[in-house]
């Protein structure tokens, strides 16, 4: 099942990402302020291993440079200490994303938040990463992220490529 999942969400965001592309990125300025969703595609590693992962989330942004957002997360499949063979990580969070325009429809951001996760029991964690997005049209955008995920007794890293609908 979860084969079918990371299929369908890796031809949603390539066809979309296509889709806005061929249509002619338009320089609108920033992402548009206001609530958005979105959703990603990425590959997730440990110290021991590696695999697909993908995200979803929504937010406000409250203005060019602060936007907060909560997410769900599927990291893959990774081995940690005191557990036979590899298991599935899930994650759910909150992050605030701070943002700085570099042109009139790019910006690159920092982000930081709280995750709660479960490996042996439920624990909390936190999160730093950094991406950028590229606004596209029609309150669309594309964001490449990297996230660092603390999770005891193991970290993790992430990669994700995601595409944002601003409302």
């Amino acid at each position: 099942m979860k084969s079918i999942v990371k299929t369908f969400c890796a031809a949603s965001v390539c066809a979309a990402a296509l889709g806005l592309a061929a249509g002619g990125a338009q320089a609108q300025g920033a992402v548009p302020g206001g609530p958005y969703a979105g959703g990603g595609l990425g590959w997730g590693w440990t110290d021991n291993s590696d695999d697909w992962s993908w995200k979803g989330l929504a937010g406000w942004r409250f203005n060019e440079y602060l936007a907060g957002q909560v997410f769900y997360a599927d990291l893959g499949d990774h081995g940690a200490p005191g557990i036979v063979g590899e298991r599935g990580i899930d994650t759910y969070g909150g992050e605030l994303l701070l943002s700085f325009p570099v042109a009139p429809d790019l910006s690159i951001y920092g982000k930081g938040g709280v995750h709660r996760y479960e490996i042996n029991t439920r624990n909390t964690g936190w999160l730093a990463g950094g991406g950028a997005e590229l606004a596209l049209r029609d309150g669309w955008s594309l964001r490449g992220e990297w996230t660092h995920y603390d999770l005891d007794p193991i970290d993790s890293d992430d990669f994700t490529v995601q595409v944002v609908y601003g409302f």
